[in-house]
């Protein structure tokens, strides 16, 4: 057998294995995108869905979150929302589940489309022909890059483009249309989310002091960047009905007038202890591990350029969540390769080669097998509108009495604001403070009555005696069951939180 017969059989064998990849990506954020109902934080519902409801003619002002008053949220993706929407119209797509999925869908195909080309373009840094293939991998398949991936939030827009324009960048930063695509996409990834200005603020510094850009190259991405953000002040301004210039309330109104820290303050440190504990700490040492090995063989890697001010920017702001870190996913995967080849390299001994490497591909498989089929197989968070979604599909024509105890309520968990696009037409619901309070009088005669707890309502013994009667069917509950006694060992949430809906049957 020839050279080139070897190298067309290679050829051919590593473009199988892409196509294998790309399938299998396909399968699990699509599968994923399907059975993720609902969102994963408030935010990607109220701020994005209900406000499109706005310019649906569905709702009023009154009808949205604050942030609709404080002018303070972006408005492109709720307009991407509703253009959606109004095509789902005319197509006679009017189930609020199908609808939602859709969006999900596209965030998963954008997804896979931008991961592919990011890998496609960053894999030469991975100089190892063996690695290369683990790296498509970790890349699709990390176990929370695909949960995160299909989101139609802005933490996941914003990181996809942000990681768009820094593909192209690697691509070709010679052409002369390339800042200026640079420049747009920074522009609408900071439409979406305008915290990813840490990030493009980090891009800036490398491009200044470690690749040395010329001026006028900063230039070109400035003025196509100040465009966008000019072209977002005018569609804010339709959408809110006067002049406004968003990015300016949303600093003012959260950092100079601390709103923000209204929902809660954390310590500098909590990023870290995210990092460490969020993804498992099989995945999360090795993240830390990563950033330090890194910063200390590499420290002129663009990777920490971006990722150091992101972090920092979003540790000095008093209220956290690991959310926010999200944009930053896509980068892992190549960070734990890069450190991985030189730790390998340092590594002269054969035998401990190998133990190294099967403990490494072990505990991944094992760790990313779980997660990825445990996430692919639940609704968001707690699973709120898994139980909607129940109700819709099975008593969604009829008249509906739901009573629920207190934060049990998955149409408006936070009693204050209801999830209208979610409601059903003809839903009365009655709120009570515990189980003891269960009495007949609270169901009505003539309509679908259910009831929802939280696993916490039974903790008192005598008051959840009423709901082990006849009275009383089990219905479903907001996270299966295997996946109720996995989070035991991973404790991803609580479990004193998941919803169970009964229906209450007069035997009478």
């Amino acid at each position: 057998m020839d050279l080139q017969l070897i190298m067309n059989l290679s050829n051919f064998s590593k473009k199988n294995i892409l196509i294998i990849i790309l399938t299998l990506a396909a399968v699990v954020y699509i599968t994923t995108a399907f059975n993720s109902h609902g969102f994963y934080h408030a935010d990607e519902h109220y701020q994005i869905i209900e406000f499109a409801g706005l310019k649906l003619g569905t709702h009023s002002p009154n009808e949205l979150a604050w942030e609709f008053k404080a002018q303070i949220r972006p408005t492109l993706q709720p307009v991407i929302c509703f253009l959606f929407f109004k095509v789902f119209e005319i197509s006679n797509i009017n189930n609020p589940y199908n609808q939602v999925f859709l969006l999900r869908l596209l965030s998963a195909i954008f997804a896979i489309i931008v991961i592919f080309y990011f890998v496609q373009n960053t894999k030469i840094f991975i100089k190892n022909e063996s690695v290369k293939i683990a790296y498509y991998l970790l890349s699709f398949f990390l176990w929370f890059i695909p949960i995160i991936s299909i989101r139609f939030s802005s933490e996941t827009w914003s990181g996809l483009l942000f990681i768009l324009s820094l593909t192209i960048f690697i691509n070709d930063s010679n052409n002369k249309t390339t800042p200026f695509i640079i420049g747009l996409l920074f522009g609408i990834s900071f439409l979406f989310r305008f915290q990813i200005a840490f990030a493009i603020f980090g891009f800036g510094l490398w491009l200044i002091f470690i690749n040395h850009s010329v001026l006028k190259y900063l230039l070109k991405i400035g003025i196509s960047f100040c465009t966008i953000v000019f072209l977002g002040l005018l569609l804010d301004s339709w959408f809110y009905g006067e002049f406004v210039f968003t990015p300016w309330n949303y600093f003012y109104k959260n950092i100079i007038e601390g709103a923000a820290s209204g929902f809660g303050t954390s310590p500098w440190y909590f990023y870290f202890v995210k990092i460490l504990c969020y993804p498992s700490y099989f995945i999360g040492i090795p993240i830390i591990l990563s950033f330090i090995i890194l910063f200390i063989t590499k420290p002129r890697h663009y990777i920490l350029w971006i990722s150091i001010p992101f972090i920092i920017g979003h540790s000095i702001i008093s209220h956290k969540e690991e959310r926010f870190l999200f944009p930053l996913v896509y980068f892992i995967p190549l960070m734990l390769l890069e450190s991985y080849l030189v730790i390998n390299n340092l590594i002269t001994n054969r035998l401990s080669k190998s133990i190294l490497n099967y403990f490494l591909l072990v505990t991944f498989v094992v760790v990313n097998t779980i997660g990825i089929i445990a996430m692919g197989q639940k609704s968001a968070g707690i699973g709120r509108m898994e139980i909607t979604k129940y109700i819709h599909d099975n008593y969604g024509s009829e008249k509906i009495n739901l009573v629920f105890c207190s934060w049990s309520n998955p149409y408006n968990p936070w009693h204050s604001l209801p999830a209208k696009f979610y409601l059903e037409d003809s839903l009365t619901d009655h709120r009570i403070k515990n189980l003891c309070e269960l009495n007949d009088s609270l169901f009505i005669k003539d309509a679908v009555n259910l009831l929802i707890i939280r696993k916490n309502d039974k903790k008192n013994i005598e008051c959840s005696k009423i709901i082990n009667s006849s009275k009383f069917v089990f219905k479903t509950q907001s996270v299966p069951t295997w996946i109720e006694g996995l989070n035991k060992k991973y404790k991803g949430f609580e479990n004193n939180n998941i919803l169970e809906l009964y229906r209450y049957v007069d035997t009478k």
